[in-house]
């Protein structure tokens, strides 16, 4: 299973990389530090790329993680019935929260710092 970080944070990306690497999760993280350049980075897949995880900032310059998954809706279906996004985020913005909560495409919205027991618990691991 691969993963995509997409964070403005070079320490979130530097920090979450390392503990993903770490718990045996993956041996392959991809970091992003913009939406955009992820989002140029999936248009370049196809359906036969490895499962994948994302874990999405939701505060970002330019494009922020709730724009990045309107977008992201746009894919093609078979590649994004091979990705799982995670929203990860240190808000305590009840509406982030309930727009995270809400969105089909979003599996849930994780408190930073990244938490690898809850993570592993939610990818059945």
């Amino acid at each position: 299973m691969k993963f995509l970080l997409i964070d403005d944070s070079s320490f979130d990306l530097f920090t979450q990389e390392k503990l993903l690497l770490k718990s045996g999760l993956t041996t392959e993280v991809i970091t992003f530090n913009s939406a955009q350049l992820a989002l140029d980075f999936l248009e370049t897949q196809s359906a036969e790329m490895p499962e994948t995880v994302i874990l999405l900032d939701i505060q970002m310059p330019g494009i922020n993680g709730f724009q990045f998954i309107g977008k992201y809706a746009h894919l093609p279906d078979g590649l994004r019935e091979r990705i799982k996004v995670f929203m990860i985020s240190s808000t305590v913005d009840v509406t982030d929260m309930e727009k995270a909560t809400a969105n089909p495409y979003i599996i849930q919205l994780l408190s930073k710092p990244l938490e690898i027991p809850v993570l592993k618990s939610l990818l059945n691991m």
